[in-house]
């Protein structure tokens, strides 16, 4: 029904909810076998086979790449492996997500090396975040350092 009338979105969704009842190795042939490669790239990223996943990608939808690279460091994030998390983001060109994960954790060391690295117009940001952080927990001179590194000293002035 899907590949009558459905666009390939719907199929490919159809056809992974089909992989998924079967063998992993036999669910990712099944959507192979029927033309569905960027599905069996997503089963198999979704399995967590992502050296699979990877291959599949490389060898037949480059393009797809950046993807599996998102869905791999989020998965480096969840087993707190949080600098092969970063690599991972900065590959699916999604530096952002790399400085939030790090800012999540407090690590601001780490939050600003990728920003101005990788995505420059978040040092501020980070700054303000962090000088956010240390007024929540009543550390002003901190605050007012973070403030002042991101160059909006009248916020020091205000938070005094």
């Amino acid at each position: 029904m899907a590949k009558a009338n459905g666009n390939q979105k719907e199929l490919g969704e159809i056809a992974i909810k089909i992989a998924e009842n079967m063998d992993g190795e036999k669910g990712t042939q099944f959507l192979i076998k029927n033309g569905l490669i960027e599905a069996a790239v997503d089963f198999e990223a979704n399995q967590e086979r992502f050296d699979e996943a990877f291959r599949l990608a490389n060898n037949h939808a480059k393009y797809k790449l950046p993807e599996v690279h998102l869905k791999y460091a989020l998965h480096l994030e969840d087993e707190n492996r949080f600098k092969e998390a970063e690599d991972e983001f900065i590959k699916a060109n999604k530096p952002q997500e790399a400085i939030n994960m790090y800012e999540h954790k407090q690590d601001w060391h780490s939050a600003l090396s990728v920003a101005r690295q990788y995505h420059p117009e978040s040092v501020n940001k980070v700054f303000l975040n962090q000088a956010k952080f240390y007024l929540e927990r009543r550390d002003f001179a901190k605050s007012e350092q973070a403030y002042i590194n991101a160059k909006e000293p009248e916020k020091a002035i205000n938070m005094y």
